[in-house]
């Protein structure tokens, strides 16, 4: 038992090298979810802030502050701006990515392969499933990808277009969460998303100024700026 733990922490380890620790928890098999509607991806373009994160230590260091906007791209693609903090004394770190469409025969639920910006050409698609989403208020995100040949890396976030979810919702997701998340290894951690912890995003300006794709685009401009400044720090 002590030989599997050990193995078992490597493996974590091996895998926050690739992911950066982002509430990864491991498990031998993927969870499936029942749910079976036709996502629109129209309707999932915009700003989300994360307000919930799956498996995440309290010891560790966290992403709080995440907020992400979506643009729709070519063949039900999204093209991704992100921005997090770490530390109520930090700055906004962003970042831009993309999730491209994949497409399997018995999926019920829509499915993307998830990569942001790096360096090395060996990091990891992120398998990225849209598990649940009124498009207007809520999301759920599930992600399970395998890092060998019997584990998988396991994340979940709960996503609200305002940087708090409203009561209702809370109530609904909660439901959600409390029927389908249910080992003992899945816990949840609040993001921090008050006024006074979180500094202000340009990530945030991209749907706030969004007067189409001129606006998208300039934004796109100066987080690219502001990517290879972080970059070569």
């Amino acid at each position: 038992m002590k030989t599997i733990t050990v193995w078992m922490f490597a493996m974590a380890c091996l895998w926050c090298a690739f992911d950066g620790c982002r509430g990864t928890l491991l498990t031998t098999a993927c969870m499936k979810f029942e749910e079976d509607y036709n996502f629109k991806e129209d309707k999932y373009v915009g700003t989300w802030y994360e307000v919930r994160r799956l498996g995440e230590s309290e010891a560790s260091p966290h992403e709080d502050c995440v907020v992400m906007n979506y643009r729709l791209g070519d063949q039900g693609s999204f093209t991704i701006l992100q921005s997090y903090q770490v530390g109520d004394d930090g700055t906004p770190i962003y970042r831009s990515g993309r999730a491209e469409p994949k497409v399997y025969q018995e999926a019920r639920i829509p499915k993307f392969l998830e990569r942001f910006n790096t360096t090395n050409p060996a990091d990891p698609d992120i398998s990225i499933d849209i598990v649940a989403t009124d498009y207007i208020s809520y999301a759920i995100v599930y992600s399970c990808t395998s890092i060998n040949s019997t584990h998988y890396a396991e994340l979940s976030w709960v996503l609200s277009r305002q940087p708090a979810l409203a009561k209702n919702v809370v109530e609904l997701v909660n439901l959600f969460l409390e029927a389908r998340f249910t080992r003992e290894d899945q816990k949840w951690r609040a993001t921090q998303q008050t006024a006074d912890f979180c500094k202000p995003s340009l990530v945030e300006v991209a749907d706030k100024h969004s007067a189409g794709v001129r606006a998208f685009a300039s934004v796109s401009f100066v987080l690219f700026g502001i990517l290879l400044a972080q970059m070569f720090q």
